[in-house]
């Protein structure tokens, strides 16, 4: 007997929720394997070239220890994050501090982040745009692809590319961006660098 989970789209959305989360992981898994074609030479997204090395944080690593602090923030508007590479704020960013209003303190007070990246409506189209309305059912209102599709317009805009190398995206516009889709648990996934899961994993980030 063929033990197979059945793909998403031929199941009710209620009987889809009454699965385990193992059966429905199962699934997610199988309809993204089914997206790319089977050979082991393929890359999984060819067009997301690196950035150069220029664009990217003055360091990866900020210096001292930050974790559960906040001494360093310049804008007064960052959050406590739970590893070091992620505690950085956005007036220590060189790309980032291109786009902070004149004036301003904060990447956050920009027009441009305000409508485009803390404003519902255009995150929802842009995560139609770039097709993650048809990609698997990850939580019940979707606001994970929601947090990951603003973090890549954030990405997009400040550093015109989105490629492995990118930044880490400061504490403050993290904090805005879960603010406007968050997870009912409270639940959120660490900065991770494209190279540091299998492609088929990325799904669940």
């Amino acid at each position: 007997m063929d033990n197979t989970p059945v793909p998403r789209k031929s199941l009710a959305k209620e009987a889809y929720w009454s699965l385990s989360h193992e059966e429905r992981r199962a699934i997610i898994v199988k309809q993204l394997l089914d997206r790319f074609p089977d050979s082991e030479n393929d890359r999984a997204f060819p067009w997301n070239p690196p950035a150069p090395s220029s664009w990217i944080l003055r360091s990866q690593v900020p210096p001292g220890d930050r974790v559960g602090k906040l001494h360093w923030c310049l804008c007064q508007c960052c959050i406590e994050m739970p590893t070091q590479k992620e505690s950085m704020c956005c007036r220590e960013i060189l790309k980032v501090q291109g786009h902070i209003p004149e004036g301003g303190k904060c990447i956050t007070e920009s027009e441009t982040f305000r409508s485009r990246i803390a404003t519902e409506e255009p995150v929802r189209l842009m995560c139609k745009v770039l097709q993650l309305e048809e990609r698997p059912f990850v939580d019940p209102d979707n606001n994970r692809r929601l947090r990951k599709t603003a973090y890549r317009t954030f990405i997009a805009w400040i550093y015109g590319i989105y490629g492995k190398k990118h930044g880490v995206i400061p504490s403050c516009a993290v904090k805005v961006v879960r603010e406007l889709f968050p997870d009912p648990d409270g639940k959120y996934v660490n900065f991770i660098y494209s190279q540091d899961y299998n492609a088929n994993e990325m799904a669940f980030h």
